[in-house]
């Protein structure tokens, strides 16, 4: 059993699950996944509940937070800023080196991304606070805005894409 953390339009459902499937590029959910000792945090100001087991429609994850793999391989690392349903994620995509994304033949096959070093913000709501995760995948059919040095259109179709000037680091 491992930890998880599935943010959703409505609110955030943590527990344990038995493990989230995984391909290449992160999750890629095509069943309802099972959570054990769920809690439920609404977004609607409601009290949080004790759910015992709950089920996560694949369509309503938005965001999923699960333990670091292990396995690391040697990327570059680009800042980027997602907007997804109610959420803001600030955090970096890993690349592998050389990588351009106009040019490049492997592109996801999954529908979830990783990031790391992630911050997760509420839009539109004053005083709300912020989560900081070390790792996570977004659902990139849900992203409606990146904000990015990179072009990343095929990353997140249907995204309006904001590409940010690089910043030289001295």
């Amino acid at each position: 059993m491992s930890d998880v953390e599935i943010f959703t339009p409505t609110g955030v459902l943590s527990g344990t699950t038995t493990g989230v499937p995984l391909i290449n590029d992160g999750p890629d959910l095509v069943q309802p996944l099972s959570v054990d000792d769920a809690r439920w945090y609404p977004l609607d100001g409601s009290s949080p509940e004790h759910r015992g087991l709950d089920t996560a429609l694949p369509d309503d994850i938005l965001l999923i937070v699960t333990p670091e793999p292990e396995l690391k391989l040697h990327m570059a690392w680009y800042p980027v800023v997602l907007d997804v349903g109610p959420y803001r994620v600030s955090g970096r995509l890993g690349t592998l080196p050389g990588f351009d994304p106009a040019r490049a033949i492997a592109r996801p096959g999954g529908a979830f991304i990783a990031i790391s070093d992630a911050t997760i913000e509420l839009t539109g709501r004053d005083g709300a606070t912020s989560a900081s995760r070390p790792y996570l995948h977004v659902n990139r059919y849900a992203v409606e805005r990146v904000t990015s040095t990179l072009m990343l259109g095929y990353f997140f179709p249907g995204a309006q894409l904001v590409t940010q000037e690089a910043v030289a680091v001295t």
